[in-house]
């Protein structure tokens, strides 16, 4: 008998990435960190309904990721560093089980720019815990 459902696990691994992001990204993302992302992104897509404009929309940034990692841009790596791809991984599995109030029953578009506002608002919230782990140098390892 399991522990957890598939997503108390997902949400689980989801606060593993963001616990990564703030403990271990304090100063640079590296390439292996987005890579990971990527992989993982890959693995949500493929175990979430989601519309196809929002599908694309993802599609779309994880080839950017791609294509960041591959020419190696590193001042955007933190676009797709745990705290922002861990957010983003939050906002699709809460969306995904219908647990963000206010986003049934709403067109295609304004859904996607409801869901791209919720990224950025919990990626904001994330870089806060970030700031105040690395200001008042909360030891957890």
């Amino acid at each position: 008998m399991p522990l957890l459902n598939s997503f108390q696990a997902a949400v689980g691994g989801v606060i593993v990435i963001l616990t990564f992001g703030i403990v271990v990204e304090k100063h640079y993302v590296s390439r292996s960190t987005v890579f990971y992302n990527l992989l993982s992104l890959l693995l949500l897509l493929a175990s979430i309904k989601i519309s196809y404009l929002l599908l694309t929309g993802l599609i779309i940034y994880l080839v950017l990721g791609a294509v960041v990692m591959k020419l190696k841009i590193k001042p955007l790596f933190p676009a797709f560093g745990a705290r922002a791809y861990g957010s983003l991984a939050l906002v699709l599995l809460l969306e995904g089980r219908k647990f963000i109030p206010g986003i049934e029953g709403r067109g295609i578009y304004e859904t996607f720019g409801l869901l791209l506002l919720l990224w950025i608002v919990v990626t904001a919230l994330v870089h806060l815990l970030g700031h105040l782990y690395q200001k008042h140098a909360w030891r957890i390892f």
